[in-house]
């Protein structure tokens, strides 16, 4: 068995001289593997994985070599979180296996050399010469999960005969089974992470114009501890975290909430002054104000409170800072609910006029960015501040629709397309707005996806108390009663990433309900007297039969969903484990004769 590695920066690697003392396959090659054989045996097919029965680089083999190529930048490109795998040597519409007898002309240094002279920049991957359990050689070819986007072609190649097989600047893109070419909304996603650093030149700019235009915003020039002003929210981002990096150390909550007020005059007041500046009936000028608002002033000032929730957490602060930051960042949603001019026909027919749910739509992420960093840093209890908040979601018709946990999705509304949520709500999430926002605290999109995922699994076990989804009697009149005009309904987004990642959430839950003491933390409850009526008088291994039930249905839902609305082979993945026993005693339990 050999193994081969590649990246841009080494572009020769050599298989080892002695395949015998061969290193054995790490645990995420071999699960690689293992998931290919069993996809392949089944006919089906993921996202992540690409099978060929054949490829060649060869140049006698042409349109294989060019076809390969093309594969392989538009995998590189596409938006698929997590690593992804071009497996060669199988077909899982026949459910066969079919040996690769040309192993050496995918040694990386020949790949990386042809895919360098007709890409640019080039891919990142690995190359592994692996065997099935029956014997039959493959090549797995593993692509990392952060690519130099775009990647694109930089060197024609055509047929003797003239026919055109490559085209510099094309730039392909998968996009589930197909390949195609990427449209402008693939390259504004791809660009994100460049526009970031161009928007730190943008905030220095703006800055310097503010100082011009008012000299009284300019920072004292004495050596006095800084009183917040509003150039810390439209300035560049290394000034706002070294100043709320001093008040967390200094535990000066009067200047941090001082500095949240600056911020809540620009995204709960500043919509009002906006629109009060505007001359009665202009409404071509309102809408020039309103994008020149929502760009300039309330989305810097937006980021910079959701930044500041974030270095709460990174530089553990007291709880009380977290709930001042979600204190304005929940009020700023309910300010966006009373903005109707967003939502005149003259707006609504204006390209470049702000869309009625945009400033929710950013609210809600940056609030989900926090209870996911939460997460990520493992540090839960902040969850406290803001798992327990509720909203009205937010329509077009202002409709009063039955109250919302915030952290579940409070804007009703269809104006995406329609496969908008196909990677999952986080995948949506993560390219829409917290890459080029907040992107800097995960690192890379799977490490944000596998947080989120989590979060989902905690939020979908309060939604299967929250719903009484096992008819529990004193519940029921405890819901009527309390929380009559709250849905605690939730449709989880775990559909399309496998349960791998929620284990650690899980295994949290786990321990919670295991314990003597029936009360739930009340940083894992959306609202803990639920909690207390649904499990008040059972003892702990009742609880941990009930959690089983919910694995057990949360794996099924899911497997259930991507065959239906997704088309899609459901992962090959089963808890581990102590979860394990307790999904395995809820089998037994439901094949036991009544």
């Amino acid at each position: 068995m050999t193994l081969w590695t590649c990246y841009p920066k080494c572009n020769v690697a050599e298989p080892s001289q002695d395949q015998d003392k061969a290193p054995r396959l790490s645990e995420r090659i071999e699960t690689y593997r293992k998931e290919a054989e069993f996809l392949v045996s089944q006919g089906g097919e993921q996202p992540r994985f690409e099978f060929k029965r054949s490829a060649s680089l060869s140049r006698e083999n042409f349109d294989d070599r060019c076809d390969f190529i093309k594969l392989l930048q538009g995998i590189a490109n596409a938006e698929i979180p997590g690593e992804r795998c071009i497996v060669i040597g199988a077909d899982p519409k026949e459910k066969k296996f079919y040996p690769v007898s040309n192993l050496a002309e995918f040694d990386p240094a020949k790949v990386s050399q042809v895919l360098s002279a007709y890409l640019e920049p080039t891919p990142r991957f690995e190359v592994f010469n692996v065997t099935t359990d029956a014997g039959s050689a493959l090549v797995l070819i593993v692509l990392d999960a952060n690519q130099p986007r775009p990647i694109i072609v930089t060197k024609q190649a055509q047929t003797q005969d003239g026919k055109p097989r490559l085209e510099v600047g094309d730039i392909w893109v998968k996009k589930n089974t197909d390949l195609v070419r990427a449209t402008s909304a693939d390259l504004s996603l791809m660009y994100d992470a460049r526009i970031e650093k161009e928007a730190e030149d943008r905030a220095r700019k703006r800055l310097n114009h503010l100082l011009e235009i008012s000299p009284t915003l300019r920072a004292p020039q004495i050596p006095a501890p800084r009183a917040p002003d509003f150039s810390l929210l439209v300035g560049p981002k290394n000034d706002l975290r070294s100043f709320a990096k001093e008040l967390i150390a200094s535990d000066d909550l009067r200047r941090f909430k001082m500095l949240l007020e600056t911020a809540r005059e620009s995204v709960v007041d500043g919509w009002d002054g906006t629109r009060g500046n505007a001359p009665v009936g202009d409404v071509t000028l309102l809408t020039s104000k309103l994008t020149t608002f929502f760009r300039d002033m309330f989305f810097p000032s937006l980021q910079a409170v959701v930044e500041l929730g974030l270095l709460v957490i990174k530089y553990a602060g007291d709880d009380e800072w977290l709930s001042s930051v979600i204190d304005v960042l929940m009020e700023a949603f309910d300010a966006t609910r009373g903005q109707n001019w967003l939502k005149s026909g003259y707006m609504l027919q204006q390209p470049e006029s702000i869309r009625w749910w945009k400033p929710g739509f950013d609210i809600y992420t940056g609030i989900r960015a926090v209870a996911a960093y939460a997460v990520l840093r493992d540090k839960l209890k902040f969850l406290d501040s803001v798992i327990h908040r509720t909203v009205c979601p937010i329509s077009i018709d202002d409709s009063q629709l039955d109250k919302t946990p915030v952290l579940f999705w409070p804007l009703h509304f269809l104006e995406f397309s329609p496969d908008w949520y196909k990677d999952g709500r986080s995948t949506f999430l993560w390219k829409e707005r917290v890459a080029a926002a907040w992107g800097e605290y995960f690192g890379t999109a799977t490490k944000f996806t596998d947080a989120s995922a989590q979060l989902e699994l905690l939020l979908e076990f309060n939604s299967f108390v929250g719903t009484n989804a096992l008819g529990n009697p004193k519940l029921k009149t405890w819901l009527d009663l309390n929380v009559k005009d709250t849905s605690y309904t939730y449709f989880a987004d775990l559909y399309a990433q496998d349960l791998r990642a929620t284990v650690p959430m899980a295994e949290r839950v786990y321990d919670a309900l295991s314990s003597p003491d029936p009360r739930f933390p009340t940083y894992l409850a959306i609202d803990t007297r639920m909690f207390d009526q649904f499990f008040a008088i059972t003892q702990p291994s009742q609880r941990l039969e009930i959690y089983g039930k919910f694995l057990h249905d949360l794996k099924a839902w899911q497997t259930q969903v991507m065959f239906q609305q997704f088309r899609r082979f459901p992962f090959m993945f089963s808890w581990d484990g102590r979860l394990r026993e307790l999904v395995d005693g809820h089998i037994k339990r439901l094949a036991a004769p009544k």
